[in-house]
């Protein structure tokens, strides 16, 4: 039976936190270190993806709304380097909490102001909710087809183990940064989006620019440090558990299969 336990708290499992797991699981010990390989293999591409694709995404929409900042600057690329932030990058694998180099766009370009930044803000987020649920499909017929059983004396198991980290994590990811990006928070896209269809002189919108940076990190202290001890104040989690309950509902309901399968 597969015994994976993904539980992505934001963005993503610290790498070191994942290889510990990936270590305790009783099918990769049987299948050996190639299998492990194969699983951080399978961390990196579902990072990369869901944060390479979520910027992709904002630049895309604003070229298509008359912005080709992204474009002039070399952005629209599937380079992963041209999207690294090094101290966003070594977070992600530190302490499994990062962030990608934000793709320019400016908004003076837009052939229609207020329609090409709700778009553009909501391009990411959008990525990543597609994915996830791409991701859930997938994972979902995986299990259909395997019953949850892999015998490793098969050569297929090496296949399907890492089909089955791959869109585990991928779920997690694209989960966690659709429900991250949609804060209110100053510069979140969700942010982007109230400000941009908010009065002029807004005090909501005001206020983020000057402390949006404080109540960021005030925000993240109360989730990730107080939500230990107390996890009613963890909200960021617990809507992102929330996310990932509903896609299990749904698609192990199409399926057929057992309510919590597809959680890990």
């Amino acid at each position: 039976m597969f015994n994976g336990k993904i539980a992505l708290p934001l963005v993503g499992e610290a790498m070191v936190s994942f290889i510990q797991m990936i270590i305790g699981d009783s099918i990769v010990k049987a299948l050996g270190f190639g299998m492990a390989i194969l699983c951080v293999f399978a961390y990196l591409i579902a990072m990369l993806c869901a944060i390479i694709g979520h910027e992709l995404s904002h630049g895309y929409v604003a070229l298509w709304n008359g912005d080709k900042t992204a474009k002039f600057l070399g952005r629209l690329s599937l380079n992963p380097v041209k999207h690294f932030d090094p101290i966003g990058l070594g977070m992600m694998l530190l302490v499994g909490f990062g962030w990608a180099k934000p793709v320019p766009i400016d908004p003076r370009n837009f052939k229609k102001y207020k329609k090409g930044m709700v778009l553009t803000a909501l391009a990411g987020v959008t990525y990543n909710f597609i994915m996830a649920i791409i991701s859930s499909l997938c994972l979902a017929i995986l299990m259909k087809i395997t019953g949850g059983v892999v015998n490793t004396e098969s050569g297929w198991a090496y296949v399907i183990m890492f089909l089955y980290y791959l869109f585990q994590l991928s779920i997690a990811f694209n989960v966690a940064l659709m429900v991250f990006n949609l804060l209110p928070i100053y510069p979140l896209d969700g942010f982007r989006v109230v400000e941009t269809l908010s009065k002029p002189n807004n005090k909501y919108v005001d206020f983020m620019y000057k402390h949006g940076a404080q109540v960021m990190i005030a925000f993240l202290l109360i989730c990730f440090v107080l939500g230990r001890f107390i996890p009613q104040v963890d909200i960021l989690s617990n809507i992102i558990r929330l996310v990932r309950k509903c896609l299990d509902w749904v698609f192990t309901a199409i399926f057929g299969l057992p309510q919590g399968t597809l959680l890990g």
